[in-house]
């Protein structure tokens, strides 16, 4: 198959599956699947703590074509973003009135207050704003605690936003995830990283 099919193929696939749920923030995440990614979704939703609805209506079709197209992962997990509150209520009113949301756990409170810089990063997932606190380094050598880049897991994955939560000896950089804050840490060197530009944050 040429690239102009594989392009024409993949213009055209439509949302079959919706996948949705919250972070440990309660920040809402949903996107679409089409039919072919169908069953890889609904497993990679029970993975995740998510919920998996079928696009089987005109509104939740409609719905799911303001979301963004997911991704599954080789490791079994999604690439399920962040979405507006207001879009996801809407959503979730088309699940069972039985459905309840996986319970996660409470994680530990801090011994004490962080302050500074730190402070802004470590809050930033309970903001509106995914990038609050975090800035956007000008150059590698410029990438400090709370600095915004985009690492992968495997490059046949893609490249998503992560924020740096520690800086060790040797360039080596301690990552969590921007958009996936119950995820495992990374641990990347500088060659493994790739920059934002500047203004991205606006």
């Amino acid at each position: 198959m040429t690239s102009a099919a594989v392009s024409a193929t993949t213009s055209t696939a439509l949302p079959a599956l919706i996948v949705l749920g919250l972070d440990d923030g309660g920040k809402a995440h949903a996107s679409w699947f089409d039919e072919a990614e169908t069953d890889a979704a609904e497993k990679a939703a029970g993975m995740m703590g998510m919920a998996a609805l079928r696009a089987s209506t005109d509104e939740l079709r409609d719905l799911a074509g303001r979301l963004p197209h997911g991704k599954v992962f080789a490791s079994g997990k999604a690439f399920v973003p962040f979405v507006k509150a207001a879009t996801f209520d809407k959503i979730a009113t088309h699940l069972p009135s039985s459905y309840k949301w996986p319970i996660r756990a409470a994680k530990p409170a801090a011994d004490k207050p962080k302050s500074g810089r730190k402070a802004s990063a470590a809050t930033a997932a309970q903001s509106g704003d995914p990038n609050e606190g975090l800035t956007v380094p000008e150059g590698f050598d410029k990438i400090i605690f709370g600095s915004l880049v985009l690492a992968c897991e495997d490059p046949s994955d893609g490249w998503f936003h992560a924020h740096v939560i520690q800086v060790s000896a040797d360039e080596l950089y301690t990552l969590k995830w921007r958009d996936f804050p119950d995820w495992p840490v990374i641990v990347r060197r500088t060659q493994h990283l790739a920059l934002l530009h500047p203004r991205h944050a606006e």
